[in-house]
C-alpha cells in the first residue's frame, strides 16, 4: 500500500505545469512530417465514468501518405498532457493489429488508477494505419504500413511525443514507461529489442511475443476441431455441436482434481498450473454413458490443441499450452456460433492471411492450411513483428527495467512461448537476469488480464520503484479471482506453494 500512496501522490508532487495558452500553441508545433490536427484544453472531461486532471489534448499525425494500395496512411497519435505534470512520460500500449486511437489515459493494470489521473503526460497510437474499422487488416498488403505496425511507429510516436513535452512544458521527461498486454506486450518487447534507450522501465503483459507461430497454432487448432466437429449440409465443421460449455466445464474439473495438490495444499483450487500435466482418459464415455463424459475424439482435440502445431514429420511449429483450469479456451477455440462459419477468435482472425503471409494473400483459407509448407511462408512476416531475440545487451545496458507478466489461462497466446524465451534471457545473462528483467506467471488468468486466479497487482508501481527506488520487484502479491485470494507473486523460475511450517504462501523454484 505504501508504494500505491506514492504513485498517487505524484500528481500534487507536479513540478512542471503548462497554460492553456500552451496548450492552444502546439497547433502550430513544427516538426519533420508531422500535422497537428487538434491542440485542445479539456477541464472536467471524463472517460468510463473516470474524471480526468486538466489537460491539453494533442491529435496527431506523422508520415502522411498515399499507400501502394491506393489508400491513405499515417501514424497517428493522441498525447494527453496534464497541467500537473510529474515529468514523467507513460507510452499505452495497443491492441490486435491496433488500428485506430485509443483514449490515452494511461490503463493500468487491473485495479489500479489510470496514469493520467497520476499526473503522467500519456500517449497512445494507431501504429500507422487507421482504416475506419479496426478488424480491417487490409494494411498487411501495403508494404510500408506492415513495417510501421510492426515496430517503426511506436518509436516515431514516443520521439514526437517527448518532444511535444518538451515543447510544452520546457523540460524532457525525467522518466519514460512503457506499459502494454497482448499486442501492447509485444510492442513493449519491441522496444527492449529495437528502440531500447527509449524507456526506462516497460512491462510487457501477454505479449504476442512471435505473431507468425502464434498464428500457426490457431490454425492447427482449426485443423483439429474441423476434422472432428460435426458437419452442416454443405460439409462445413460446426464447432459449438463438437465441444461446449458443459463439456468444458467436465474437462476443468479433472484439471482442477488432478493438479489441485501439486501447490502443496488441497483447497479446490490450482495455484501452479505450470506444474500441471493432465490425463483425461477417465473422462471418457464407457459402456454406452452419454452423460458427464467425453468422446475420445473430444479429449483428443483437447489434448492436441494444447500440445501444439506439428508438421508431418512430428517436428513442433510452436509451443505447447498450458492446462489451466481458468482459461479462455472456449471464446478463442470454440466461440458461439451454432451455424457455419465458426466465430471463434482463431476461426475468423484474417491478420494471418495479409498481416503474417509473405506475400499476403487475402484470399487465404485457414481451413486448408498446410503445416509442411505453409508455415515458411510466414517467415519473412516474422522478421519485422516478433520479439525473437534475448539479446536485451543495450537495454540492459542502458539502465532499463524490463518486467514480463503471462496468464497461464491465456489460450490465444502461450504463456509457454513466453517461459521458452526468458529461459533464453537467463541463459545469455545468467545470475544477471533478475537485476534488470523480470518475469511472473499468474495461473487462472486469462489474455484479457482476469480470470479466476489472482489478477490485481500494482504493475506501474513495481516498474517505477525498480526504475526510481532501485527497489526490484520482490516480496509482492497479487490478490482478486474466484474464490478472492492473495498470493504471492513469485519470479520465474519460482513458483506459488503452500509452506506447512509457517502455514503460509511462498515461492519455490
Amino acid at each position: 500500500m505504501a508504494l500505491i500512496t506514492a504513485a498517487t501522490a505524484l500528481a500534487s508532487a507536479a513540478s512542471a505545469e503548462m497554460s492553456e495558452d500552451t496548450c492552444s500553441a502546439l497547433a502550430e508545433f513544427a516538426y519533420p512530417d508531422l500535422r497537428i490536427e487538434v491542440a485542445e484544453f479539456l477541464s472536467g472531461a471524463t472517460i468510463d465514468e473516470t474524471a480526468l486532471p486538466d489537460h491539453c489534448r494533442v491529435e496527431g499525425y506523422l508520415e502522411e501518405r498515399v499507400g501502394s494500395d491506393g489508400k491513405r496512411y499515417a501514424t497517428g497519435f493522441e498525447l494527453r498532457m496534464p497541467v500537473a505534470w510529474n515529468e514523467r512520460f507513460y507510452f499505452q500500449g495497443g491492441g490486435g493489429t491496433d488500428g485506430s486511437i485509443r483514449p490515452a489515459v494511461g490503463v493500468n493494470t487491473i485495479g489500479h488508477p489510470q496514469a493520467l489521473t497520476l499526473g503522467f503526460a500519456v500517449v497512445s497510437t494507431d501504429a500507422g494505419h487507421n482504416l475506419g474499422d479496426r478488424a480491417d487488416t487490409s494494411f498487411g498488403l501495403e508494404p510500408k504500413a506492415r513495417v510501421d505496425w510492426g515496430y517503426n511507429a511506436i518509436d516515431l510516436t514516443a520521439t514526437v511525443s517527448k518532444a511535444l513535452l518538451q515543447a510544452a512544458y520546457g523540460i524532457w521527461p525525467r522518466y519514460s514507461y512503457f506499459m502494454g498486454n497482448s499486442n501492447g506486450g509485444r510492442q513493449g518487447l519491441i522496444f527492449a529489442l529495437r528502440h531500447p534507450n527509449q524507456f526506462d522501465g516497460i512491462l510487457a503483459q501477454n505479449p504476442i511475443r512471435q505473431q507468425t507461430r502464434g498464428h500457426v497454432a490457431g490454425a492447427w487448432s482449426v485443423r483439429v476441431l474441423a476434422e472432428r466437429a460435426p458437419k452442416d449440409a454443405a460439409g462445413k465443421p460446426i464447432f459449438t455441436q463438437f465441444l461446449d460449455d458443459a463439456d468444458f466445464a467436465l474437462l476443468t474439473r479433472e484439471i482442477t482434481a488432478q493438479c489441485d495438490e501439486l501447490d502443496g495444499l488441497k483447497d479446490g483450487v490450482v495455484d501452479s498450473a505450470r506444474l500441471c500435466s493432465p490425463d483425461f482418459s477417465a473422462l471418457e464415455c464407457r459402456d454406452g454413458a452419454t452423460e458427464e463424459c467425453l468422446s475420445r475424439d473430444q479429449i483428443d482435440a483437447f489434448t492436441l490443441i494444447h500440445e501444439g502445431p506439428v508438421n508431418s514429420a512430428g517436428e513442433e511449429l510452436y509451443v505447447p499450452f498450458a492446462y489451466d483450469a481458468g482459461s479462455d479456451f472456449m471464446g478463442w477455440h470454440i466461440g458461439d456460433a451454432d451455424a457455419f462459419p465458426n466465430n471463434g477468435r482463431k476461426a475468423r482472425n484474417t491478420s494471418m492471411h495479409n498481416v503474417f503471409r509473405d506475400p499476403p494473400d487475402p484470399d487465404f483459407d485457414v481451413y486448408g492450411f498446410d503445416f509442411d509448407t505453409d508455415p515458411v511462408s510466414m517467415n519473412a512476416a516474422a522478421q519485422f513483428t516478433d520479439a525473437a531475440s534475448a539479446d536485451l545487451d543495450a537495454f540492459k545496458g542502458a539502465g532499463g527495467r524490463l518486467i514480463v507478466v503471462h496468464g497461464m489461462g491465456d489460450s490465444g497466446i502461450s504463456a509457454v512461448d513466453t517461459t521458452r524465451w526468458f529461459e533464453t534471457v537467463q541463459n545469455r545473462y545468467g545470475a544477471e537476469t533478475g537485476s534488470f528483467a523480470r518475469l511472473f506467471l499468474l495461473t487462472g488468468v486469462r489474455h484479457d488480464r482476469t480470470g479466476s486466479g489472482p489478477h490485481v497487482f500494482p504493475g506501474l508501481d513495481m516498474l517505477m520503484a525498480w526504475v526510481e527506488d532501485g527497489s526490484a520487484p520482490d516480496h509482492r502479491s497479487v490478490s482478486g479471482g474466484t474464490p478472492s485470494r492473495e498470493r504471492p507473486l513469485c519470479a520465474f523460475p519460482g513458483y506459488v506453494t503452500w509452506e506447512p511450517a509457517t502455514e503460509s504462501w511462498g515461492c519455490q523454484e
